[in-house]
């Protein structure tokens, strides 16, 4: 940036807080005074964390208060391991809690409590993202494991029906380029459940090839908008 650029930035901004009224930042969604950790005390030393913390609590009550009761279930379970995840990471290299704040209070906010029948559209959880289409008969799953080496699940296959349920990547195409592994989808009120099967026979000890290392599709997923 130049020094006319500089001075200009300055002066809109100088502009910008004249005319605007101040922000007052507030607290937490938690009590600082009875903060015990160190990622509640950064939160608390920092208005900016603090009115991120307040936004996420929010959206999360909101998405709380709209879901039923698988909704609720998996909610909850998401929120804690977010959390204990946060509070794993907190400290280490290239962590950002700013960004990872924000990030979750903006996927919180984007659950859509509208109810959804069927199996298409855009389910998320904390550890990814699953998006189906054509009545379910196509599959995208994109997931990650939270820890530091962070290995990725990403699978895109057809998908048919299993009873109630979808199974992913049951086609012969498919299981001759997955080893056999698939992928079982079923609905439970809101939500999405995934579980990953190893091939028939096989105690899935080697693992899918569309996995790192430690396979991370499993678990409920939400409907996002």
């Amino acid at each position: 940036m130049t020094l006319r650029t500089a001075r200009a930035a300055a002066v809109a901004l100088a502009c910008g807080l004249c005319a605007a009224p101040p922000v007052l930042a507030g607290p937490p969604s938690f009590d600082c005074a009875a903060a015990r950790s160190k990622v509640e005390k950064a939160i608390c030393a920092s208005p900016a964390l603090s009115d991120l913390d307040r936004r996420m609590a929010s959206a999360y009550a909101a998405a709380l208060k709209g879901l039923d009761d698988a909704g609720k279930a998996a909610l909850r379970t998401d929120q804690r391991i977010f959390i204990d995840a946060r509070n794993a990471f907190f400290g280490t290299r290239d962590y950002d809690l700013k960004a990872d704040l924000a990030d979750r209070a903006a996927w919180l906010e984007r659950i859509d409590l509208a109810p959804r029948t069927g199996w298409d559209g855009l389910w998320g959880s904390v550890m990814g993202e699953i998006t189906l289409a054509g009545g379910g008969a196509k599959a995208e799953i994109s997931t990650v494991a939270l820890t530091q080496s962070h290995p990725v699940c990403m699978l895109e296959a057809s998908a048919r029906p299993d009873g109630s349920a979808l199974l992913v990547g049951a086609a012969p195409a498919d299981i001759k380029a997955n080893d056999g592994w698939t992928v079982r989808l079923a609905r439970s009120g809101a939500t999405l459940t995934a579980e990953l099967l190893p091939p028939k026979g096989d105690d899935g000890a080697g693992g899918p090839p569309f996995c790192g290392n430690i396979p991370s599709i499993g678990g409920a997923f939400l409907p996002l908008r």
